[in-house]
């Protein structure tokens, strides 16, 4: 019976199920930005301004406890749930280390993932970005990321992969085969000698 009344709830005031659904993917957010320092820090802004030709600000000022985080910079939700569904904070000066239980891993049906060209300061790309399995779009260019995770090859869904101009250490030829053996969607990679590596892998 409860749950016969939940469904003719969401039938039928379906906004309120995306109020709730929005207010946690808002808090999620606040708790990400949190996490950082707002600095401009040089090289970050140099890739940006000078290597993607874009305009570097702090997109994170716009966000605001108690609005509705739809509206905010950068971020894009779906308009029958109010999941967030894209994330571009391209640029936007976030400097720190990227810590491994973010609340960005709170939102799961992220289907676009732009972090581009902010410094987080040598570390290691999360395991957890696995867990993003409806992603079909990663930029983490220019990032201050120094290691890949082999969980990257979990995402399936993905189309675009940008992991360029990281400081990353040499992979190997088979730990390369590894990451991409699952990206069966894959169009676009761009990776340090990421030409090269697809070359290699396509002639084999």
């Amino acid at each position: 019976m409860a749950s016969l009344l939940f469904l003719c709830l969401f039938l039928f005031f379906p906004h309120l199920y995306a109020s709730s659904s929005g207010s946690h993917s808002c808090s999620s957010l606040i708790q990400f930005k949190n996490s950082f320092s707002i600095t401009k820090t040089p090289l970050a802004a140099w890739y940006c301004d000078e290597i993607a030709g874009l305009k570097s600000y702090p997109k994170t000022n716009s966000w605001k406890e108690g609005t509705d985080c739809c509206s905010w910079d950068g971020v894009t939700c779906d308009h029958l749930n109010a999941h967030v569904i894209a994330l571009d904070l391209s640029c936007s000066w976030l400097y720190g280390n990227f810590p491994s239980n973010t609340t960005l891993f709170l939102l799961p049906n992220l289907q676009k993932l732009n972090l581009a060209y902010n410094d987080f300061n040598d570390s290691k790309i999360p395991f957890e970005f696995g867990q993003f399995t409806s992603l079909y779009y990663l930029n983490l260019s220019s990032a201050g990321f120094v290691e890949v995770p082999s969980q990257v090859s979990h995402l399936s869904k993905l189309v675009s992969l940008d992991l360029s101009f990281n400081f990353f250490q040499p992979i190997d030829r088979h730990a390369v085969e590894g990451l991409v053996h699952n990206l069966t969607e894959i169009r676009h990679l761009f990776w340090m000698e990421s030409i090269c590596l697809l070359l290699i892998l396509m002639s084999s």
